[in-house]
Formats: C-alpha cells, sequence, structure tokens
C-alpha cells in the first residue's frame, strides 16, 4: 500500500512523522511517496523536491517565487495522477498543499484527499471553509473551535488535538542565563529576523553577562542561519540533531522567537517566550485588512491577552524586544508567573487521557485507507 504525503516547511513535517509513524505500526508495509523534510525522510521518504524550495510565506515575500512554485505544484500533480495512490494526506501550509489537492481533485483523482492543521478561517478568509469542502474528504483540527466552521459546509472536520500539548517533565535545572533563539523556519522569515536578533542580543548581552545564546537549526534555513550568526559578537551554540534541540528547550528559561507553532512548543517545554515578526508592509497591511486577531502568537490567541510579550511590524525594534526580555532574565518570580499562564492557554488544547493527535490521526487515516481499497 502506497499513500501520497505533502508538507511545506518542518513544523508540518513533524506532524506528518508521528502521525505516520503510528500508521506504520498499523500497516508495517506502507509506503510514502511525496514532499517531506528530516522527519519523513526517517520513515524512508525520498522527498520528490526539496523542503527549503517550499518554505516560503508572506504576499510580497512569495512573488520572486510565484514561477517556480507553480511549476512544482504542476509537476507534484502530475506525479500523483500517474501514482494514482488511495489516499492523499496534505499536513499545513494551504498555499501549497492545498492548491495540490485542488489540482488532484479537478483532474479526476477519485482516491481520498485528507488535510491535515485546519486553515484558520477562523482569524481571516472565512470563505476558504466553503471552498475546501469542496474537494476534501475530511479534515483535522488542532483547535476545538475548529470543526463547526467546516462542518457547516458540509466537510467532515475532526478536533484532534495538539501534539505540543503533551508536555514533558519539567526540569528543576534550567538555566536562567540561556537563552533560545528561534528566528524561523522559512528563508523569508530569518532573512528579516536574523539581523534583528543580532541587534537585541547584542544589547541583552550588554546588560547581561554570562548570557547563553543556542540556537536550533531547521533543514530549511540551516545554512543561512550558521552562516551568517557564526560571526556574532555574542556566542551562539549550535545544535542540529532532534534530541539537541529538544535538551536545549527542556535547559533555557527564556526564548525569543519568530511568531507560529513554535510559541506553543516554548510553552509546552515551560519557557517563558517573547514573540516577534516582521513582513512586508504590503502583506503586513493585507493581513490585518483580513483578519480580526488582536494577537499574533498562538498562546494568546488562546488565552485572549498577551501572556507572552509581542512586537511585531513596527514594534520589532531591538531596544523593545530588549525591554521585554529584561525583566524575564532579571526576575525570576515575574518569569514563573509568565509561564504559569502559558500553562493555562496550553491546557485549552488538551485531549482526554490516553489520547493523542498522532493516534486520533493514524485511526482515522486507516480507516479512510480501508474504505477507498
Amino acid at each position: 500500500m502506497k499513500i501520497a504525503v505533502l508538507t511545506g516547511e518542518p513544523s508540518g513535517d513533524v506532524l506528518a512523522e508521528a502521525a505516520l509513524t503510528s500508521l506504520r505500526a498499523r500497516l508495517p508495509g506502507l509506503e510514502l511517496f511525496g514532499i517531506g523534510g528530516e522527519g519523513l525522510a526517517r520513515l524512508g521518504l525520498n522527498s520528490r523536491f526539496p523542503l527549503r524550495e517550499f518554505a516560503v510565506n508572506g504576499i510580497a515575500e512569495v512573488l520572486p517565487h510565484v514561477p517556480r512554485l507553480l511549476l512544482r505544484i504542476e509537476q507534484i500533480t502530475r506525479w500523483i495522477l500517474r501514482e494514482n495512490p488511495p489516499l492523499v494526506l496534505s499536513v499545513d501550509s494551504p498555499d501549497l498543499t492545498l492548491r495540490i489537492a485542488r489540482q488532484l481533485r479537478a483532474r479526476g483523482y477519485r482516491g481520498k484527499l485528507v488535510h491535515l492543521v485546519a486553515p484558520t478561517v477562523w482569524a481571516w478568509k472565512p470563505e476558504r471553509a466553503a471552498r475546501i469542502a469542496g474537494f476534501l474528504d475530511h479534515l483535522f483540527c488542532l483547535f476545538p473551535f475548529e470543526p463547526p466552521h467546516f462542518e457547516a459546509e458540509g466537510l467532515s472536520a475532526q478536533f484532534v488535538g495538539h501534539p505540543l500539548t503533551l508536555a514533558p517533565a519539567a526540569r528543576p535545572d534550567k538555566d536562567p542565563q540561556s537563552l533560545l533563539l528561534l528566528p524561523g523556519s522559512r528563508m523569508t522569515e530569518v532573512r528579516q529576523l536574523v539581523p534583528l536578533f543580532r541587534e537585541t542580543v547584542t544589547q541583552v548581552a550588554a546588560r547581561q553577562s554570562g548570557l547563553r545564546c543556542l540556537v536550533p537549526t531547521v533543514e530549511t534555513t540551516r545554512a543561512f542561519v550558521t552562516r551568517t550568526m557564526a560571526n556574532w559578537p555574542t556566542p551562539i551554540e549550535f545544535l542540529f540533531r532532534p534530541e539537541d534541540k529538544t535538551a536545549a528547550f527542556a535547559q533555557s528559561a527564556l526564548g525569543l522567537a519568530a511568531s507560529g507553532t513554535v510559541a506553543l512548543e516554548l510553552a509546552r517545554h515551560r519557557v517563558a517566550g517573547v514573540i516577534t515578526y516582521r513582513l512586508a508592509p504590503a502583506t503586513f497591511q493585507s493581513l490585518r485588512r483580513q483578519s480580526q486577531l488582536k494577537y499574533f502568537s498562538l498562546v494568546n490567541i488562546l488565552a485572549d491577552r498577551e501572556v507572552m510579550p509581542e512586537r511585531v511590524q513596527d514594534q520589532a525594534r531591538p531596544a523593545l524586544l530588549t525591554d521585554a526580555l529584561m525583566p524575564l532574565l532579571k526576575e525570576p518570580a515575574r518569569r514563573e508567573q509568565q509561564i504559569r499562564e502559558q500553562d493555562q492557554a496550553l491546557a485549552k488544547l488538551a485531549l482526554p487521557a490516553g489520547q493523542s493527535t498522532a493516534t486520533l490521526v493514524a485511526d482515522k487515516l486507516a480507516e479512510l485507507l480501508t474504505d477507498s481499497l
């Protein structure tokens, strides 16, 4: 049995690896093909194209890459149609993966089209719910309030929790001098944020002696990050293996991160986070016009207040980020209070005892595969 898997960035690759590891435990002979990163490679997937080709976001930021991306979408669509698997699992990155799914259905694909990570129609462009209901067979949602938006359009949607709610045991020996630096997993992000992080760290280090900076790297941006951050005046410890990244999250007390899923990861590991982001002005203004969200950080969205300090766009400046970081470095009680509030926000995504995102996704995929054969 062979299925296609489509991811567009490292966070989706992680989700896909967990779910398909669980699925393969039920179906040991399952073969995978498609687009993936390091996680899916561990399951034997030989990605048709490198994941870094697709790790771009924004409107103005994407424009230079449009011809190549459209070519890749066409190539991947034709490839899947030739292979004709019984099921295609697309994961997050909707501008890429759902475009391919829609093309597959429009060209006569009769198998199951399943998507993991619902598009945020509750945040912007609610009309997308009706559009994807026209070609998907099933949708996995990471937030409990999402399924009704899609069920109202006739699409089968299922809340499966978020894997980052499975909190590891808190370590008592967290290093208050350790600062995790997480500038993003897309080149468009890191090019904007690495210079900002450098100036911020320079200011923080001038006020906090003994600062230790840890930088977990991902496949899509590793070469750029290691090259541009290696000559910083503040020493940087680069981390390459998944187990080293996990250890860094476990031991660090504070993180400076690009807005995204990593906010939940910081909360999961009980790291006090400060969130920042920059987009091209045209992209940011378009997002603001189409969104009702008050916050960027997923933790703050869940809490409906600023638990993690956010400094985005015009406020994404070294002085403001330094001012947000320093109290968390200097005042353990303030850091612990933020961590407790992050815990409360993350608890809203928890599943009942004995369930996990990976097993729920695998159970449904096995059911859909059985139906399609």
